[in-house]
């Protein structure tokens, strides 16, 4: 796996994945000798049509691979925990949206209730596939594991061991901000940058955001996109849901009634139909959720902070942060740069350097 971590033959500096692991080489540079990467990372097609890297895929195959998600196609695929998290999740998504189709929105569509007759209808027949493939690919889509070593780098001189012969953490200079970077004994690497080691699925993940309970996965380099448009789509969903919901009692209120209802009658048409009561609670309980993680995560975008780093306040001062436009392009266009604007200048040393603060991040990036 020497190669995977970026000191073998088959490291390209240029491959997607592999740039961030060109901050995790064992031997560190120093400062005032770091080496710059000029040539910008491949731009590639999504992993899961075309895979990881030659590398990285040497790792995930049966046999080599040591985590706790089950990895199939080449790395193109993980799943963590599929019971019960993601299998609860399609069940509780599934059975009420089936529903819905079925028995709740023809109710409101020109008769004879086809789907496609109206904006509404196709609307929400487009939303709902948006959610079907969105889900699919940020729950099953390899989060961006990162391959371990069989054991502590030989490259690694005993000064910069501890007295439990453990690695000693070192500090990485990106865009003149100095953070410090960890040593992870579990996977024995040092972390690539904003990489975390999830003690759920037992892996260090490639720009780690965090762990979705109802996904079962990591949400990380490869499969956040995937998971904001699914955040992002429910929330237009389920809006269109809850206004198909009044809708349905207004109707009813209006031929129970006449034009000349008021507000008590809608209540006693709405007190009559229990089971699509409870569907509108259930769809506002959901919108609020996803609207507001809709909103948290517009916003870390915005200053390219995951929700890892966000929550812990690992950076004082952000390396990463290019303006909101670069932090936005980065993040959905190009997510195999390491920083937004400009090479990669890979500086690490185990000297504080004095741009160091301690207030600032990563000394919390313990992970396992």
């Amino acid at each position: 796996l020497k190669a995977a971590r970026g000191g073998g033959a088959g490291f390209q500096p240029s491959d997607a994945m592999s740039r961030y692991l060109a901050y995790s080489e064992p031997g560190a540079t120093q400062f005032d000798a770091g080496k710059v990467l000029n040539e910008r990372p491949r731009r590639r097609l999504p992993v899961f049509l075309v895979g990881v890297e030659a590398e990285f895929r040497t790792y995930l195959r049966k046999g080599y691979y040591k985590g706790g998600s089950a990895v199939c196609c080449g790395g193109r695929f993980a799943a963590g925990q599929l019971w019960p998290n993601s299998i609860s999740t399609i069940t509780m998504t599934l059975a009420p949206g089936f529903c819905y189709f079925e028995y709740i929105l023809p109710q409101v569509l020109p008769p004879p209730g086809d789907l496609q007759g109206s904006f509404l209808g196709a609307s929400q027949s487009i939303l709902g596939v948006v959610i079907l493939i969105s889900f699919t690919l940020a729950s099953f889509v390899n989060p961006g594991i990162v391959p371990r070593s069989e054991g502590i780098p030989k490259e690694m001189s005993p000064n910069y061991l501890d007295m439990q012969n453990k690695p000693l953490p070192r500090f990485l200079r990106i865009n003149g901000i100095t953070v410090k970077q960890k040593f992870c004994m579990t996977c024995n690497i040092f972390r690539p940058p904003r990489s975390k080691h999830c003690s759920f699925c037992d892996n260090c993940v490639l720009r780690f955001d965090h762990h979705c309970t109802w996904l079962g996965n990591c949400v990380g380099l490869h499969n956040y996109r995937y998971f904001v448009c699914l955040i992002y789509s429910a929330t237009l969903f389920l809006i269109e849901c809850i206004y198909v919901t009044f809708c349905i009692f207004d109707q009813r209120t209006a031929a129970s009634y006449g034009p000349q209802a008021d507000f008590l009658d809608w209540i006693t048409v709405v007190s009559q139909d229990a089971t699509l009561v409870g569907f509108l609670m259930y769809c506002i309980f959901l919108v609020v959720a996803v609207l507001l993680l809709s909103v948290y995560h517009s916003v870390i975008s915005l200053q390219n902070l995951t929700t890892n780093e966000h929550v812990k306040n690992y950076y004082k001062e952000n390396p990463f942060d290019f303006g909101m436009m670069s932090n936005c392009t980065q993040i959905y266009c190009h997510p195999e740069r390491v920083v937004a604007e400009g090479p990669d200048n890979v500086k690490a040393d185990y000297d504080i350097h004095p741009s160091y603060s301690e207030d600032g991040s990563y000394d919390e990036f313990e992970g396992r």
